[in-house]
């Protein structure tokens, strides 16, 4: 036991700096980067991973199908935030967004999912996602020169940390269905928008979150590896295929923006 919570504590810091971080990066990079960045399993990943020390294949397995089919309502979050931030004030976007992810998924976990089914789920929310932000994946802004806040690291820190250890210590309680839609509740994206709006302002938020939903592709196809391979191999090799997945598909889309450019 001892070890376990020493285990957490060393995920919950890993996974708060990679946030940190990665954020700080993004800022400063540009739109691409930031969708790019933040759709990496910076909080899924940790927390599956802690969700690994204390639960069997089966348990780990289940939760990795119900974050997958539970991602299409991040997706949900992600267009109704990026529609209303470069109208609309921060509060305004963010309540509406995270409405939008309950009354999307609600329903998903009314519903008895397979691989196949929750694979088509996906296609449609994505190609409807696709099309609803277009206009704005399309966009390049430059970010402007910001000063940092005392707070906003700290901010970034704590959400993102307390959702991982949050996942793990209800996970016996709440069932794997519940675990894997915690685990894919969109905190990173919150944490990301709620100091980057502020800072660069709502075009800026909009034009990287649309960008983001293009970089979730990866995610969610790693989600449905961590599943598929946890089952037919093990715990371990799950989670190396899942990230792998990931950081995969994250390269061919750099590749594929170098030679866009080229």
């Amino acid at each position: 036991m001892p070890e376990f919570w020493l285990a957490l504590l060393v995920k919950m810091t890993a996974t708060a700096a990679v946030v940190v971080t990665a954020t700080y990066a993004a800022e400063r990079s540009g739109p691409f980067w930031g969708g790019l960045i933040t759709s990496l399993p910076v909080a899924a990943g940790p927390a599956y991973v802690l969700l690994s020390l204390q639960a069997d294949r089966d348990f780990v397995a289940a939760s990795a199908l119900a974050s997958f089919v539970t991602t299409p309502a991040s997706i949900v979050f992600v267009v109704v935030f990026a529609r209303l931030a470069a109208s609309r004030p921060l509060a305004v976007s963010l309540v509406a967004a995270i409405a939008a992810w309950f009354a999307a998924a609600l329903p998903i976990a009314a519903v008895a999912w397979t691989p196949l089914t929750g694979t088509l789920l996906n296609a449609v929310v994505f190609w409807a996602s696709f099309r609803a932000t277009r206009r704005l994946a399309a966009k390049e802004i430059a970010a402007a020169a910001v000063r940092a806040r005392w707070y906003d690291l700290p901010f970034r820190a704590f959400l993102v940390g307390s959702m991982v250890a949050g996942v793990v210590t209800a996970s016996d309680a709440i069932g794997p269905l519940a675990t894997g839609m915690a685990t894919v509740f969109p905190i990173t994206f919150m944490s990301f928008v709620v100091i980057l709006m502020p800072r660069l302002g709502g075009p800026f938020a909009a034009v990287t979150l649309a960008k983001a939903i293009r970089a979730m592709v990866g995610f969610v196809v790693a989600l449905l590896a961590l599943h598929l391979g946890t089952l037919a191999l093990g715990t371990t090799e799950g989670l190396v295929l899942g990230l792998a997945t990931s950081l995969a598909y994250s390269v061919v889309m750099v590749l594929a923006r170098r030679l866009g450019r080229a």
